[in-house]
């Protein structure tokens, strides 16, 4: 098995998570959330009262399901931060931009996948 992302990246919106593995392993999500936990590159541009002011965060929806029944087992996907099925997660309150934090990584050989809370079983 071999890592290919060990922390968590941040997506802005209009930005894709694109994660892609070499010919002989597949992709294993760790975990994704939607929403703003925290300050990121992705709020800077709003302006100083929303990028920095901790009222405007703590707000986070786990979207590991979501990205792991899409993207794991595969040698690549895409997922759109605008994607309609994260947006409907409702995380923050309206008005808010939200933004996609996403890990995973990829393991040589056949991966069987079990959605139960992103168990995942490797057969090599």
């Amino acid at each position: 098995m071999s890592v290919v992302l060990g922390g968590m990246q941040d997506y802005c919106p209009l930005e894709t998570f694109k994660p892609q593995c070499w010919q002989s392993e597949v992709i294993a999500m760790k975990q994704a959330f939607y929403g703003r936990r925290h300050a990121s590159r992705c709020t800077e541009a709003e302006g100083e009262e929303f990028a920095r002011n901790p009222r405007y965060f703590g707000c986070s929806a786990d979207v590991t399901a979501i990205l792991h029944a899409r993207c794991s087992g595969k040698k690549q996907c895409e997922v759109r931060v605008f994607d309609p099925e994260l947006v409907s997660t409702g995380a923050c309150v309206k008005g808010l931009q939200m933004f996609l934090e996403a890990s995973y990584y990829c393991a040589e050989g056949t991966l069987i996948v079990m959605l139960m809370k992103t168990n995942v079983i490797f057969n090599n």
